[in-house]
């Protein structure tokens, strides 16, 4: 192996536990063991996304999961901003859940970069693993709590 081939290398492995400390931190993933967390990676890819980049529109049928690894977003309904995230926030569950069209546009803020995980890879992944599993529906959970919360102010 060369030098550069080791250095390739080394900066991959680099990334790939950046990656793996990042996921740790965010809720949907918390107590999942490294297995599983290589497994989400493995299936997904990393796409990013310029400020002002559409990356899912209201209406269309949903294709994939996101998280969230740099940059932020804005979840808009009819160019109201419903939610902001960013960095280990993640979207594109409800859809792949339930088949029905997104509710809503998410629009890159700034320079946004994803794991992209498929829709098909997804719900492998769910059905896979019941901690992957029980760990979304405390995350919808929290969230529909939000927003209940919030529509009530």
């Amino acid at each position: 192996m060369t030098n550069l081939q080791q250095t390739h290398l080394a900066l991959a492995v680099e990334s790939e536990r950046a990656l793996l400390e990042r996921m740790r931190s965010v809720p949907l993933f918390s107590g999942l063991k490294e297995k599983q967390l290589k497994s989400i990676l493995s299936n997904g890819k990393q796409h990013s996304y310029p400020a002002g980049k559409v990356i899912e529109s209201e209406g269309e049928d949903g294709v994939a999961f996101y998280l969230i690894i740099d940059g932020e977003v804005e979840v808009k309904r009819k160019q109201r901003v419903l939610a902001k995230l960013g960095a280990g926030d993640f979207f594109g569950e409800m859809t792949l859940i339930d088949r029905s069209p997104r509710s809503s546009d998410v629009v890159a803020v700034s320079e946004t970069t994803c794991i992209v995980v498929p829709i098909w890879n997804f719900r492998a992944l769910v059905r896979s693993s019941s901690d992957i599993a029980m760990n979304l529906l405390k995350a919808l959970s929290m969230r529909l709590r939000e927003s209940n919360k919030a529509l009530s102010e």
